[in-house]
Formats: C-alpha cells, structure tokens, sequence
C-alpha cells in the first residue's frame, strides 16, 4: 500500500471547514490573556495551565474550559489576535481555504459588543486575503443552550454581513439541551436570506440529532455527524443527497463522544462513500493540528494517497463556495497534488 509519509502529508493542499476561532487559543495565548488581564491564571505556568485546563474527562469538561477561554477574550484586539495565529496556523498546515467559526452571541453574553468584534475580524479577514492569499469565510455560531433569541439576534447579524464574508449560520452547543424545533423559523429565514445551514449533530447526541437537523433546520452540512453511523438509513441518505459530515478525530477522542479513534466511524463513513472531511475543530484546546488529523487517519485507517488525496477534496466539495470558486480551488488543489514528489 502506498501510504503517505507526514511529509506528503504537510505538502497536501487543504480546506478546513470545522474551525471553531475561539477553539483556537492555545495555552501559551491563554496564559498571555491571563496576564494581560491579571485573572487567577496568571502564576501559573504554560504546563500547569495546560494541565489544569487542557485535560478533560468528558464533553461537559471541554465545555468549561471553552467558556473560560471566552472569559478572557474581552477586547476586539483579543479576536484579532486570534485571528492573525490562525492565519499562522492555516499557513503551516498548508489549509488555502478555511470556515472559521464564531459565536457572537458569547461576547454579548458578558456583556461585550459582538457586533464591534465581528466586524474587526471581518476587516482583518479581507487583509489576510490580500496579504497571504488566505481565503476565509465565517460561520456565525447560535449557543443552543442560550435559546431562540440571541439565535435570532446572530441570524441577522450573519444576513447583514453575508456580503463581507459570513457564508453559513451554526447551531453549536449542548445539543441535549433545547429541541432543534425551537430554531426552526430562524434557520428557515437564514436559508432563505441566502446563507448556508451547519448544524453540530450526531457528536454527543443521537443519529435523532442529525435527522432534526436535516428535516428541522434544512442542514447544508453536519458538524461532526458521526453517530450517523448507528443508522444505515440516515447513512444513505447522507450519501445519496452528497450532505457533508464535518469529523474530528481527536475532538471526538479528548471529549469521549467516540473513543478510542481506532474505532471512530469515521473509517467506514469515508469506505461507504459519504461526503466526509477530516478537521481539527479545536486545534488550541485539543492540542492537535489539521496535519495530525490526517496523519492518524492514515495510522488508524490504512489510508493510501489516493485516499488523502481524496480527503482534501472533500474539504472543498463539502465549503459553503459558489460553485465556480469551488470548482476553481479543486483544480488548484489537484495540480498541486500532482506535483507533490
């Protein structure tokens, strides 16, 4: 089997379409925040905070040390400083195009302007563009958990903002917490606005979760999406209907919604020809890199260069683009996969 060496894999063009920005913070950035706003953090050292915050028993544990990352960004310039290392991020991991995900209704939550910080990072995405070919579009997260109004509020806001790259509005959060029917008329007025639908399903709840998502809120894609794997009629027609499946390996793997990644279905959805994509979801907080997420896919699946090659596609087949800059980026992406020695 001709399988690919990491090196292979780091020249592999790559879209990553699950990219959560606040997930993005790393322990060293925390620990600068920390600082810079002198919270109980600030003593600690990066292999102590780390430990303390980077570990973590189960879902509800990520979910704690998620809202403490949030906590400590406060100002635009925070954001944008996010932004400018996950530009640098995308950069080594060779990712040309990426969905980055984002909650404004977290800073409005702590009673910040998330309009005010949404457009500092809109700016500062139109300039990585220029500067470093970057491309970004947005995807304007709704808490589920948080209920239909500041959901609603989120959906307008992405609508205003379609035309300075928002593509998609989320639904993200506990998905055992409000019934997808709460949201229903919000997405629907979304979708018909013109924005893309990407729901978080099928992770910690149930194959009931993705066909809510699906039938309820008329899902372009599903975030994470692997419990799908319990049912062979959603698996079909998840195929049939080319709907993607956003699947993060070590996510899955460090919050226990699927452990250990030998086992992840991941493995039989891409042999079954659903539109899977590999990301890394939160590449700060789960300590791993889009390069990782490959790599283990190849250890745990015995994926071959047809198949990486394969994946990386996918990452573009499944990007809420029109379809001519889809198509564009594919043939970009299958020259330069051509010419990886």
């Amino acid at each position: 089997m001709d399988r690919p060496n990491r090196t292979y894999l780091e020249k592999l063009p790559k879209a990553e379409i699950h990219l959560h920005l606040e997930g993005s913070v790393d322990a060293p950035l925390l620990l600068d925040l920390s600082r810079k706003y002198s919270t109980e953090y600030s003593a600690l050292s990066q292999e102590e905070l780390a430990a303390k915050l980077f570990r973590y028993e189960d879902f509800s544990g990520f979910i704690d040390t998620f809202r403490i990352v949030c906590e400590h960004l406060r100002r635009p310039e925070d954001y944008v400083a996010v932004l400018d290392r996950l530009a640098g991020y995308c950069s080594s991991q060779n990712i040309q195009y990426a969905e980055l995900i984002c909650s404004p209704s977290i800073p409005w939550h702590f009673g910040l302007d998330g309009r005010e910080i949404l457009e500092a990072l809109l700016e500062r995405s139109l300039q990585l563009g220029r500067e470093q070919g970057l491309r970004l579009g947005w995807i304007l997260d709704c808490v589920r958990q948080w209920g239909p109004e500041p959901a609603q509020r989120t959906a307008e806001l992405a609508v205003e903002c379609m035309e300075r790259g928002v593509v998609g509005l989320g639904l993200g959060g506990d998905e055992n917490s409000l019934p997808m029917a709460d949201f229903k008329e919000i997405f629907h007025w979304a979708k018909a606005s013109g924005l893309f639908i990407h729901v978080h399903a099928g992770e910690t709840g149930g194959p009931d979760q993705v066909w809510d998502a699906l039938r309820i809120l008329g899902a372009n894609r599903i975030g994470h999406g692997i419990q799908s794997a319990r049912d062979a009629a959603l698996m079909e027609h998840l195929r049939e209907r080319a709907i993607g499946l956003d699947v993060c390996l070590t996510s899955n793997l460090k919050t226990r919604a699927w452990s250990p990644i030998s086992t992840n279905p991941f493995g039989m959805l891409f042999r079954r020809g659903l539109h899977v994509s590999l990301n890394s979801d939160d590449p700060g907080l789960f300590e791993t890199t889009l390069v990782d997420e490959f790599s283990k896919a190849v250890r745990f699946f015995q994926l071959n260069r047809q198949d990486v090659n394969r994946l990386a596609l996918e990452g573009l087949r499944s990007a809420f683009l029109p379809h001519d800059e889809r198509l564009a980026l594919m043939q970009k992406f299958t020259d330069e996969i051509h010419s990886i020695d």
